[in-house]
């Protein structure tokens, strides 16, 4: 009857394992969604409105999701007391904020990369700065959305199998 018990619990802590694997895999994909997002509302902001990189940060986290709105509204208020340049600024907050993104390096990259043009280059340059890096997110959703099913599946059988080998063993 303890076997039985134990066995029971072991395949379910395995399958609710495998569950938040998949969860994470899927908000991986939604962060990614979010920063192309951000990157569009930057786009408008800056190409229609003129708005001040201040006032665009704040105006794009009131509209946004999480974790893009905290790290946007980190970067308003810490603009100003900002003594090195905007683009190492910004580097440094996505480093600062970097166990709140589900990004791999490629990922936070071009995430770090896209600060770096801020305030030194015309608006222009901006503009298709922006337009490249919407691109190269639209790849990366596209490359994830892709491996997402794969992966999905793969961590559901896996964590059940590891489950039913671990009693296996144990029994």
């Amino acid at each position: 009857m303890l076997k039985v018990a134990g066995s029971i619990l072991i395949i379910l802590s395995s399958v609710l394992y495998g569950w938040r694997v998949q969860q994470e895999l899927g908000e991986h994909v939604r962060q990614l969604v979010g920063m192309k997002e951000m990157f569009l509302m930057l786009y408008g902001e800056i190409s229609y409105t003129r708005t001040p990189l201040k006032e665009a940060f704040l105006q794009i986290a009131s509209q946004g999701k999480e974790p893009f709105c905290s790290f946007l509204q980190k970067a308003a208020v810490e603009l100003d007391e900002n003594e090195e340049g905007i683009g190492s600024f910004w580097c440094g907050l996505v480093e600062q904020e970097a166990d709140h993104f589900l990004f791999d390096e490629e990922e936070r990259g071009i995430l770090k990369r896209v600060g770096e043009n801020f305030g030194y280059l015309d608006r222009q340059m901006q503009l298709k700065n922006l337009e490249l890096y919407i691109g190269q997110t639209e790849a990366l959703i596209e490359k994830a959305q892709r491996e997402l099913q794969d992966r999905k599946k793969l961590s559901g059988v896996l964590s059940v199998m590891c489950g039913l080998f671990l009693i296996i063993l144990l029994v």
